[in-house]
């Protein structure tokens, strides 16, 4: 009876963690439609936008994906759950029904029952293409500070890293030199190291080569590539290299001017025009006389399309991007629909080529005043001299004071060198005399 009791006790002691549990459940059941979190269904114009641009020329000649999907279906369909995977339609939270009613105004064809789009008149692909190198990560902008790496490829089979060495020797400026060339590997594939001057990237990413009879173009290096190639330098070129890397980033962190406004660096300005964006709802203009308009208005100039970007514009604004959820500046045209633009591009032409702030050198006047403060500073040569000589005067004082004591003392102790049993028994008469004036007394 006993062991039941205890085992009655133990089911119960279990069972009772399960009782909050279950009120929690119904709690969640029982909760208001109104407290529940309502998903935000995407805009019809973003949708389409973005649909329409997955099967755009621009995309599809560097997308090889989607390329190859729409390549092997015989009506040139693309899925629409092909579509959905995409990270962006993700983002916006972007259903099939959704793209059904967003491309009832669009050029691009719809299957019936909405599983499939395609091209106007499946349209034929573009040419595959790879990709620019300037879509890289935030940090490529900086991966060739200390010096280019660029790859030669195709090299014929009979020429060697010399031949490639000279005929780059040849395009390059000035005193320029290769710090290092590898040998041609395998895939007719060789790897030049260049020391940093001026222009360096724009001129060798754009340079081509005639070797062995065959044209050459020269690319940059990025990511995974340009990393297994700085493994394998000798250890004197890559320290060489990444000592001009840490030049060139310390060059970077001076001030920089955009529109009239001073910044300690580039992330600074960074830094400020994501406090006014956040500091504006959706929809609120930026005022034409406030500082903020004037520096937003002074990064345009940067944007790569340069002053065609923002031609016609008459106001700025704060919204929401076309491209998902996140917010950016629009330019208000008279008579035009809103145009979003991407600042980040524009900072980041900003970074390449940094607007620094000037220093004033001083003219021959200023270097005088400056030459006359110093001088009014530093003591005269007769000031200087007389404190000198006030001061030699107090030594030879001193010396005087101690000179009579010296005196005295010298006699004394010639005596005491002389004499030394005397003046050892000088002391003991002195002692012996007090006892003689106790006898008497």
């Amino acid at each position: 009876v006993a062991l039941a009791a205890m085992s009655m006790t133990d089911a119960t002691k279990r069972k009772e963690p399960e009782a909050p549990a279950a009120e929690a459940e119904k709690k969640a059941t029982s909760e208001p439609e109104a407290k529940k979190p309502k998903l935000s269904s995407a805009d019809p114009a973003t949708v389409r936008k973005q649909v329409e641009y997955y099967l755009s020329d621009d995309n599809l000649k560097h997308d090889k994906f989607f390329s190859e999907k729409i390549a092997s279906d015989e009506g040139g369909w693309l899925e629409t759950s092909l579509i959905l995977s995409c990270n962006k339609m993700k983002a916006m939270r972007t259903s099939k029904d959704d793209i059904i009613a967003a491309l009832k105004e669009s050029k691009l064809e719809v299957k019936e029952d909405g599983s499939a789009v395609r091209r106007p008149g499946n349209a034929p692909l573009p040419k595959l293409e790879a990709r620019p190198q300037h879509h890289q990560k935030k940090n490529a902008a900086h991966a060739h500070d200390g010096g280019v790496v660029v790859c030669i490829k195709q090299v014929p089979a009979e020429q060697g890293w010399t031949q490639v060495k000279e005929k780059l020797a040849e395009k390059l400026p000035g005193k320029v030199s290769p710090w290092h060339v590898s040998e041609v590997n395998d895939n007719g594939t060789c790897f030049v190291v260049c020391p940093p001057f001026q222009g360096d990237l724009a001129l060798l990413s754009s340079l081509e080569l005639e070797v062995g009879g065959a044209k050459l173009k020269c690319e940059a290096c990025y990511g995974d590539v340009l990393q297994q190639v700085l493994k394998k330098l000798p250890k004197h070129i890559r320290e060489k290299r990444e000592k001009e890397s840490r030049k060139k980033q310390k060059e970077r962190n001076r001030p920089i001017v955009v529109g009239n406004q001073r910044f300690v660096n580039v992330g600074a300005l960074r830094g400020k025009v994501k406090e006014i964006m956040n500091s504006r709802s959706d929809g609120e203009s930026l005022k034409p006389e406030g500082s903020d308009f004037k520096l937003i208005k002074a990064l345009l100039d940067y944007h790569p399309k340069g002053p065609e970007k923002s031609k016609g514009m008459i106001g700025l604004k704060v919204g929401k991007s076309t491209q998902g959820d996140n917010r950016c500046f629009f330019m208000v045209r008279e008579g035009a629909p809103d145009e979003d633009v991407s600042l980040k591009k524009c900072i980041d032409a900003v970074e390449l080529n940094p607007p620094y702030v000037t220093v004033e050198k001083k003219g021959k006047e200023d270097e005088k005043k400056d030459g006359k403060k110093d001088a009014a500073a530093e003591p005269t040569k007769a000031e200087a001299s007389d404190s000198k000589a006030s001061d030699s005067k107090a030594s030879e004082a001193a010396k005087t004071e101690t000179k009579p004591a010296e005196a005295e003392a010298k006699p004394a102790a010639a005596e005491a060198e002389k004499n030394p049993a005397e003046a050892e028994a000088k002391p003991a008469e002195a002692e012996t005399k007090p006892a003689e004036a106790e006898a008497k007394a």
